[in-house]
């Protein structure tokens, strides 16, 4: 595994098990009590909903004094069986307090990513003001540009996420507000690709909102193809910028390597519509491939890892040509009958993973 993944595991480990304590804001600024908010119940007068989709803390929308409060709450144990699920939520508040201290300098900055009131290790819960919105589920040209200028802003200041999924994307209607930090760590973007450092090129902003939310919405699309042109035409600008400012910056050599291959590769897909075609079909693959790899790696699997199965196998069924050079070498030595095998056994191991119906309510 990745030295530095494998360190930055082992610190937040040791602090998980030494019960240290990270804090952030004054208790004095909750809506509640602390002591009141670590044993809330879902009958207290002040609580409007509780969400128990998520698979690290539980959510509670409460209403005191006229003011709405989000109170995110630690699960005992967290229901995503790998060491970054365990450490979540301290991973979470790490991020918030390095977010609140960035604003105290820059009150302007990152305006559509949540502002946290308190927080604290020990408690094991996190308060800040409710957002209005709902997780994403449909997509339109405004919720695309800004899923990808928000998730670009965090990236920029250092913080690369690796879940911006559905859930964690809220949507008003009007604007995409994040709010959830359990699976985003620091890097330097003019120095590494992302919180890996240098050994993996392939994941970058765009690459994680495909593959943690715009593909599986798109399974639901009839015709998808249109709104991934539009995609990729803000991919193309999004990397142009993102190369001047780089620049500027004096990042290294690969980074900037990597950038100019993204830039050439998606201008490519633009170039024709068999282009953007076979970019569809190579990049959906890879998105499919990648999530149900980390479901199954933390057996925290749902009836949208069953989907994405599905469409793998139709793909190398009904596609295998189109996919055959962009495999890895080992799904290419296994041939067309050996990768659907391969599937087949994935979806039968997914199958006997899921999490409860209520994990996905």
């Amino acid at each position: 595994m990745n030295p530095k993944v494998m360190a930055r595991q082992a610190r937040l480990l040791r602090m998980l098990e030494s019960k240290e304590e990270i804090r952030i804001g004054r208790e004095r600024d909750c809506p509640l009590p602390l002591a009141q908010l670590v044993k809330l119940k879902d009958t207290h007068p002040a609580v409007i909903k509780v969400y128990r989709h998520g698979l690290t803390a539980e959510v509670f929308h409460l209403k005191v004094e006229g003011h709405h409060w989000c109170l995110k709450r630690r699960r005992q144990d967290s229901l995503v069986a790998n060491l970054d699920g365990k450490t979540a939520f301290l991973t979470e508040l790490e991020r918030r307090r390095e977010i609140e201290a960035l604003r105290e300098l820059h009150p302007t900055i990152l305006s559509h990513v949540v502002c946290t009131s308190f927080g604290s290790a020990r408690a094991g819960v996190l308060v800040s003001p409710w957002l209005r919105g709902v997780p994403v589920h449909q997509l339109n040209e405004r919720n695309l540009a800004q899923m990808l200028e928000v998730q670009g802003e965090l990236a920029r200041w250092g913080w690369f996420d690796w879940d911006p999924s559905p859930g964690n994307l809220l949507d008003d209607g009007e604007q995409i507000s994040v709010f959830d930090f359990g699976y985003m760590w620091t890097f330097d973007p003019r120095f590494e690709y992302n919180s890996n450092g240098l050994v993996d090129p392939q994941f970058h902003v765009p690459e994680r909102l495909e593959t943690r939310t715009l593909s599986g919405l798109w399974l639901d699309d009839a015709d998808p193809l249109p709104q991934f042109r539009y995609w990729r035409e803000l991919c193309l600008k999004w990397v142009k910028r993102e190369i001047h400012h780089l620049i500027r910056e004096g990042a290294s050599a690969p980074v900037l390597a990597r950038l100019h291959a993204l830039q050439g590769e998606w201008s490519a897909a633009l170039a024709s519509d068999e282009a953007l075609v076979a970019n569809w079909w190579r990049d959906m693959y890879r998105s499919h491939r990648l999530d149900v790899a980390d479901d199954l790696s933390g057996q925290s699997c749902g009836p949208l890892t069953l989907r994405r199965l599905d469409w793998l196998m139709q793909a190398v069924t009904d596609h295998y040509p189109q996919l055959v050079d962009n495999l890895s070498s080992q799904e290419a030595a296994l041939g067309q009958t050996g990768l659907l095998a391969r599937l087949q056994q994935l979806r039968r191991e997914a199958v006997a993973c899921q999490l409860p119906a209520t994990s996905f309510a």
